[in-house]
């Protein structure tokens, strides 16, 4: 009994107890940026790290090339991580076409996005670095928004708000879409209270002092990000700062790239566990553990809870755990006909089991991936899901 109720309570806490509590803290606290006016006098380097991406990398440049901000003091940089196809020879023509203002980094090795990074800005010199996924496309004033955020000396990073294109297309990627919004209101959350635990790949930035060269299996932007916290400045988000991207739409995708992020994810905690120990300070640690590491372990609380739920609900008397069972079993089966595309379209219901699916779906990856790491597994490359294209 005790297991099944402490298996319960952990996630409750994960998924409904932390989130409105660092949202009343958010409330309380309101630590927003500092800074009412943006100064484009910064240089920045929007960093675009591409590994065959020729479908997307035009669109990607000309997005970029039509930002609002001063275009001698911003430039992009495609490093372009043993790709293959397409993706080099097009961003040559664009180099042709605005030199000074795009720029290319080739690297052959196959060992990574994280190693392409730490490669490609070695020598870099700028103000901020912007970090953006191929697939993802920003707001005309998203460099503006960006730049007005450093003007606040603390802040040492900034992610912006992503909005996916599809999350009205049934399947992955709605239920990708109302987990993304559920996830920023946390990210928000954390920030108003003081710094966010970690950004995304798809828009961030950091100071391009307290970028620090990574091991090639952790994830870049989760340390990058997480390390201008531990060096003592703040890591905030802001929803002025917009992207677009297109999500995964089909689990096949979607449970693959779970479980390589959720690798590299817990590689990427187990590198910085140790400073973030020593670093961060108690209520920076309550919102990384509740946040990320809980969370991570979350499919071992679902065993555990349902493991124990059919022993009480045999051995212990009463309608009480029998009737929790029922519930667990009715949550599962949605869970597995939904991910087999064999449940009956029934409105209302048939969302309630695309979300009973994606929450299953992305607990399983994420246990996978940890026990992976904890095998000792370091997942380097990327493959990138082709419905985002």
């Amino acid at each position: 009994m005790t297991i099944f109720f402490i298996s319960i309570f952990f996630l409750v806490y994960i998924y409904f107890l932390f989130p409105l509590s660092i949202y009343m803290c958010g409330l309380v606290k309101k630590d927003n940026v500092k800074a009412n006016f943006s100064n484009t006098d910064r240089t920045i380097v929007i960093v675009v790290p591409a590994h065959n991406e020729e479908a997307v990398i035009s669109k990607k440049i000309e997005n970029h090339l039509a930002l609002d901000y001063d275009t001698s003091n911003y430039k992009i940089l495609v490093i372009s991580d043993t790709s293959s196809d397409k993706t080099v020879e097009i961003t040559k023509q664009y180099i042709d076409k605005h030199p000074g203002r795009v720029e290319l980094f080739e690297v052959s090795d196959g060992l990574g996005k994280t190693n392409a990074i730490n490669k490609a800005l070695v020598d870099i010199e700028c103000d901020i670095l912007v970090f953006s996924d191929a697939n993802v496309y920003l707001k005309s004033d998203a460099l503006l928004q960006i730049a007005k955020c450093y003007e606040d000396k603390d802040v040492g990073g900034v992610a912006g708000q992503l909005i996916y294109t599809n999350d009205d297309v049934e399947g992955a990627a709605q239920s990708n879409g109302l987990y993304w919004k559920y996830e920023e209101m946390i990210k928000k959350s954390e920030s108003l209270s003081g710094s966010m635990m970690g950004a995304d790949g798809s828009i961030f930035s950091i100071r391009r002092s307290l970028l620090r060269e990574l091991p090639v299996h952790v994830l870049d932007d989760f340390c990058s990000s997480m390390g201008v916290v531990n060096q003592g400045y703040k890591l905030k988000f802001d929803d002025s700062i917009t992207a677009y991207e297109k999500g995964a739409e089909t689990t096949a995708e979607e449970f693959p790239r779970k479980v390589r992020i959720s690798n590299r994810s817990y590689n990427s905690y187990k590198h910085l566990r140790a400073e973030c120990l020593n670093k961060l300070s108690l209520f920076n640690l309550w919102k990384l553990y509740s946040h990320k590491v809980l969370r991570w372990y979350s499919l071992f609380f679902m065993i555990s809870a349902l493991v124990s739920n059919f022993y009480l609900a045999i051995f212990e008397s009463g309608y009480f755990f029998t009737s929790i069972l029922i519930l667990h079993v009715i949550f599962y089966v949605m869970a597995i006909l939904s991910w087999l595309n064999k449940f009956p379209k029934v409105p209302v219901v048939s969302k309630l089991a695309v979300i009973a699916e994606y929450f299953t779906m992305a607990n399983i990856a994420a246990g996978i991936g940890i026990l992976q790491s904890i095998s000792g597994k370091k997942t380097v490359t990327w493959k990138k899901a082709d419905s985002t294209r």
